[in-house]
């Protein structure tokens, strides 16, 4: 199935047929939501939306709708590359390198030893050591907020 020119700034592109045949969950159900901050972030690594199995380029995904409001409630229309949820699975093609034994080649900067990350709560302001973590932050403490 090929879709058509939709709306301004849409772009024609083949959806595989089985994916159209699927019931799709919403993206509040999923606990779907954009990460702005990491809109410029090497996709590769972490939970991004990129980097999962049911991601179809270039904004889908085979298992959550396009529109709705996200748990922050904004709708953008899309699955951005950058956006993260509750389903997230690995898509081991998308590794950029393979990981040697006894090296850290191809580690996020989340779990290497000579970085820094911290993520913070853009709503309280509270820090947390990883996206999943503040991630879950988000889904506990604020999704009746926003």
């Amino acid at each position: 199935m090929t879709t058509d020119k939709m709306s301004k700034g849409s772009t024609t592109e083949n959806i595989p047929q089985e994916a159209t045949k699927l019931k799709k969950l919403s993206k509040v159900t999923s606990r779907y939501m954009e990460m702005e901050e990491f809109k410029q972030s090497d996709h590769h690594t972490g939970y991004f939306c990129y980097y999962c199995i049911y991601f179809i380029k270039p904004n889908h995904c085979a298992i959550v709708t396009d529109g709705g409001p996200d748990v922050y409630d904004k709708s953008s229309g899309q699955i951005a590359p950058y956006g993260i949820c509750a389903l997230w699975e690995p898509n081991k093609d998308e590794i950029h390198s393979t990981i040697s034994q006894g090296t850290t080649q191809g580690k996020s900067d989340e779990s290497s030893t000579d970085v820094s990350a911290s993520f913070s709560c853009e709503t309280c302001t509270e820090k947390f050591n990883s996206r999943e973590e503040l991630k879950e932050h988000t889904i506990n403490k604020h999704k009746e907020s926003r």
